[in-house]
C-alpha cells in the first residue's frame, strides 16, 4: 500500500492524512458538481418547455381569436412537433456540442418566434383587430410550434443520451422543472411582467444555468451574444405593440392575469381592447343607451340593479337616469377601471365613484352565486358566447341562477349581434339556441329586433310596443338620442318585431349547457360565415354529422386496431399502446377540466398556469414512484391502466355536483401522477424489446395532438362534456382489455 493511502487498516501520519482529508473533500465537491451537471439539463428542459408553452399560449391567444379553437389548434401543434422531435432524435448522432447548442437555439428562437406572431398581421394582410381565420390560425400554429417544440422534442432524446439511456431520470426531472416553472410564471412572471419580459427572463435564466451545468468555454460568447439580444428584446416590446396597431395610435398596453388589455386614442374615441378584440369604445351613445333602457323601462321604478361588464362604457351613467336605481357593477379586470380613470372624460370619472354606484372586482357568474341580496334589473352586458368562458353566462344554469336572484317582477336582459333585415340560417341557429334556453328558465321572453338583438326575459308580462315606451320615455324625460320616440317607432315597428319572433321560434330547439355548449358552437359556425375559405364548409359539416360518427365510429376503429395488434404478436404493441391511450386521455381529460373550470370559475387566463403545474406536480411523482419500483412485468401496467378507469368515473360523477376548485387540481395531480407511473413502467417494459429512447415519448405526445385539435374544436362543443368523458372511459376499457390479453398470451 502506499504511503499516502487513506485505508482505514492504517494510520496514516499527519501529512498524509491532511491530504486525505483534501482528496476526500475534493471527491465530495466533484460529486456533487457532477450530480449537478446530470440534474439540471432535464430539468432545464422541463422548465423551458412549459414556461414557454405557457407564454406562447397567451401571446398567441391575445393576437388571434382567443376561442377554444385557437387554444386547441396551439396545443395540438405544440404536442404534434414534440412528438416529431423526439422520434426524429433518435437518428441524429449525439455529441455534447449540439445538446447545449440545441438549448441555445430554442432561447435563442422563442423571442423570434414572438416577434413573428406579433408583425403576422402584416404578413396575413389584416387590420389590428381584425378577426383572422381557421387557416391562417392553424398554419400560425403549425410554424411557430414547430420552431419551439420540435428542437424540445430533440433534447427529450438528447437528454436520454446525456444520461446514458437513464429514460426514467430525464422523465422524472422534466416534470420536476415542468412543475417548478408552472409554480414560477403563475406566482411572479404573470401578475409582474409582461409576456414579453417573462419569457426574456426565463430564457436568462436557462442561458445562465445551462452554461454552467453543460456550457463549454470556447463557446462562451454565443450565450452572451443571446443574452444581450434578451435585453433588447425586453425593450422592443412597447414599441412592436405601437407598430402592430399602426396606422391607430397604442397609449397603454398591460398583460393582466386575464388578458392583455390595450387602449387606443383618438382625438374623438377611446377605444378598449382585450386579447386584440374590441370591448368598448367611449363615447359610445347607441351602445350604452339600448344595453340599458330596453330593459329598465319594463320597470323605471328598479331600485336594485345588478349590471355585469360594460359599465366603463357608459352603461353606469344611463342607468343612473332613473332616479331610484343603485347599482352593483360586477367587472372582472381592475385594470379596466383604473384605465377608465386615466383616459376617460372627468365627467365619466365622477360616475364610477357616484355614491349609488358599487363596483365589485370579481367573476359575474362566481359573484350572482354567492350574493344573498336580490335584484329587481339583472342586465348582463358581456359580448357574444363566442368563447367558452363568456358561454357560461348564457346557459340554462346560469339565467336559472338570475330568475332565482330576482325579486318576482323583476326583468332580465342581455345583447347579442345580429342583423336588421335578413337573418341567415347560421344565425338563426345562433339566436334560437339562446332564445330556448331561455325560455327553460323564464316564462315570458321577449327579443328587440335590429343590428343588436335585445333579449329581455321575466316571470310577468313585458311589453316593446313602440307606443308604450315611448310614452315612458317623455314621462321620465330621458335625453336619449338611439333609445328614443323617434327611433323606436322604427326598430319596433310590428312586422320586424314579428319577423324576428318567427325567426328565434323556428329554428333549431336546442338548449345550451354549462357541459354542453352548443350555443358556442353555433357562434363559431356563425364565425366561420365571415371567411371565403373552407372554414364555414368544415363547421357545417361536423354540424350535420351524427354524434356515431364522431364517437362511436373512431372507437370502433380503434378496437379493429387493437384486434389486428394482437393477432400480430409482437409483444412491444403491448407496451406503446398504453401510451399513445394515455397521451390522448390525459391530454382531452385537461381540456375538459380546463373547459369545467372556466365554465364554473371563469378566471381561466390567470389560472392556466396553476392547472398545469398541478398536472406537472403529478408527473413527476407518477415518474417518482414508477423509478422506485423493484418488479416491471404486466402487473403494475394493468393497475395504472385500472386507476384512470376509477379516476374518469370518479370526475364524472362529481363533475354533476358542481365541485369546488381544489377538487379540479387534485384531479389533474392524480391524472399526472397516473400518467408518470405508467410512462416509466411501459417505457422500462418496451426498453427490454428495443433501445428508442424517442418512440414511447414520441407517441405519447402524438396521441395528445389527436386529443387536443379533436377534443377542444369539435367535440366538446357538439357531444358536451359527460358523452365525451363516457367515450374516454370505453377508451380507456377496450385498453385495459388488450392488456390483459398481453399478459394472458406472455
Amino acid at each position: 500500500m502506499p504511503e499516502h493511502s487513506c485505508s482505514k487498516d492504517r494510520l496514516p501520519n499527519s501529512k498524509n492524512w491532511y491530504r486525505c482529508g483534501e482528496m476526500r473533500k475534493l471527491f465530495h465537491s466533484y460529486s456533487r458538481n457532477l450530480e449537478l451537471k446530470n440534474f439540471l439539463p432535464p430539468f432545464l428542459l422541463g422548465f423551458l418547455a412549459l414556461s414557454f408553452q405557457i407564454f406562447l399560449l397567451r401571446e398567441f391567444s391575445a393576437h388571434f381569436y382567443g376561442n377554444e379553437i385557437t387554444f386547441g389548434f396551439i396545443l395540438a401543434s405544440w404536442l404534434l412537433w414534440g412528438g416529431v422531435g423526439s422520434i426524429v432524435a433518435s437518428k441524429l448522432r449525439f455529441s455534447q456540442t449540439r445538446f447545449v447548442l440545441a438549448y441555445y437555439l430554442v432561447i435563442l428562437l422563442f423571442p423570434a418566434c414572438l416577434t413573428a406572431l406579433r408583425y403576422s398581421r402584416f404578413i396575413l394582410n389584416i387590420l389590428p383587430g381584425e378577426i383572422t381565420g381557421i387557416i391562417p390560425i392553424l398554419i400560425s400554429s403549425l410554424i411557430l410550434s414547430f420552431c419551439i417544440s420540435f428542437p424540445l422534442g430533440i433534447l427529450f432524446v438528447f437528454n436520454a443520451h446525456f444520461l446514458k439511456g437513464n429514460l426514467y431520470q430525464v422523465y422524472f426531472l422534466e416534470s420536476l422543472g415542468s412543475a417548478s416553472a408552472g409554480l414560477l410564471v403563475y406566482f411572479l412572471l404573470i401578475p409582474l411582467f409582461s409576456n414579453w419580459h417573462g419569457a426574456a427572463i426565463i430564457g436568462a435564466v436557462v442561458i445562465l444555468l445551462s452554461s454552467l451545468a453543460i456550457g463549454e468555454k470556447r463557446h462562451i460568447l454565443f450565450p452572451l451574444a443571446i443574452l444581450i439580444l434578451l435585453v433588447v428584446f425586453c425593450f422592443f416590446d412597447h414599441p412592436s405593440q405601437k407598430a402592430h396597431w399602426k396606422p391607430f395610435h397604442l397609449v397603454q398596453s398591460k398583460d393582466t392575469p386575464y388578458g392583455k388589455l390595450q387602449v387606443l386614442q383618438t382625438e374623438e374615441q377611446v377605444s378598449f381592447y382585450n386579447n386584440n378584440l374590441h370591448d368598448f369604445s367611449y363615447p359610445n351613445l347607441a351602445s350604452s343607451e339600448e344595453s340599458v333602457h330596453f330593459a329598465l323601462l319594463q320597470n323605471p321604478e328598479a331600485e336594485n340593479v345588478l349590471l355585469i361588464g360594460g359599465g366603463a362604457a357608459g352603461s353606469l351613467r344611463q342607468i343612473l337616469k332613473y332616479p331610484r336605481a343603485r347599482v352593483d357593477y360586477v367587472e372582472l379586470n381592475p385594470e379596466i377601471i383604473r384605465f377608465s380613470f386615466r383616459y376617460l372624460p372627468e365627467r365619466e370619472q365622477e360616475i364610477l365613484k357616484n355614491e349609488r354606484v358599487h363596483i365589485f372586482y370579481q367573476d359575474g357568474r362566481a359573484f350572482l352565486m354567492k350574493t344573498q341580496k336580490r335584484y329587481d334589473m339583472i342586465i348582463l352586458n358581456l359580448p357574444e358566447p363566442a368563447t367558452a368562458q363568456i358561454n357560461r353566462f348564457y346557459t340554462k344554469e346560469f339565467f336559472s341562477k338570475a330568475r332565482e336572484k330576482l325579486t318576482d317582477p323583476g326583468v332580465f336582459s342581455f345583447r347579442v349581434p345580429s342583423a336588421e333585415n335578413y337573418i341567415s340560417p347560421e344565425l338563426q341557429d345562433f339566436l334560437s339556441s339562446l332564445y330556448y334556453t331561455l325560455k327553460e328558465a323564464f316564462p315570458v321572453v321577449e327579443v328587440v329586433p335590429g343590428d343588436t338583438n335585445i333579449f329581455l326575459a321575466s316571470s310577468r308580462q313585458l311589453s316593446i310596443e313602440s307606443e308604450e315606451l315611448s310614452q315612458k320615455i317623455d314621462e321620465l324625460n330621458l335625453q336619449n338620442t338611439y333609445v328614443s320616440p323617434q327611433i323606436l317607432f322604427s326598430r319596433l315597428n310590428p312586422l320586424r318585431v314579428d319577423m324576428i319572433e318567427e325567426k328565434v321560434s323556428t329554428g333549431k330547439k336546442t338548449i345550451n349547457l354549462d357541459f354542453s355548449p352548443i350555443s358556442y358552437f353555433y357562434n363559431s359556425v356563425l364565425w366561420s360565415t365571415q371567411f371565403k375559405g373552407i372554414e364555414k364548409k368544415i363547421f357545417t359539416f361536423f354540424s350535420s354529422l351524427p354524434s356515431f360518427w364522431l364517437l362511436d365510429f373512431p372507437l370502433i376503429i380503434f378496437v379493429l386496431f387493437l384486434v389486428i395488434l394482437w393477432l400480430r404478436k409482437k409483444k412491444s404493441s403491448f407496451f406503446l399502446v398504453p401510451l399513445a391511450v394515455m397521451g390522448f386521455t390525459t391530454i382531452v381529460a385537461e381540456i375538459i377540466v380546463i373547459i369545467s373550470f372556466q365554465t364554473l370559475y371563469g378566471y381561466l387566463y390567470q389560472r392556466i398556469a396553476l392547472l398545469l403545474t398541478s398536472f406537472m406536480v403529478g408527473l413527476f411523482l407518477g415518474s417518482l414512484r414508477g423509478k422506485r419500483r423493484k418488479k416491471f412485468n404486466f402487473i403494475p401496467l394493468l393497475l395504472i391502466q385500472a386507476g384512470f378507469l376509477l379516476l374518469l368515473l370518479l370526475f364524472q360523477l362529481t363533475l354533476k355536483l358542481y365541485p369546488p376548485e381544489a377538487f379540479f387540481f387534485l384531479f389533474l395531480l392524480a391524472l399526472g401522477f397516473l400518467g408518470g407511473d405508467l410512462f416509466v413502467v411501459s417505457n422500462h417494459l418496451f426498453l427490454k424489446e428495443k433501445k428508442d429512447y424517442g418512440l414511447g415519448y414520441g407517441l405519447d405526445l402524438l396521441g395528445s395532438f389527436f386529443g387536443a385539435l379533436a377534443a377542444s374544436s369539435l367535440l366538446i362543443p357538439l357531444v358536451g362534456l359527460p358523452h365525451l368523458l363516457t367515450y374516454l372511459f370505453l377508451l380507456n376499457s377496450f385498453c385495459l382489455l388488450f392488456l390483459v390479453g398481453g399478459w394472458r398470451k406472455y
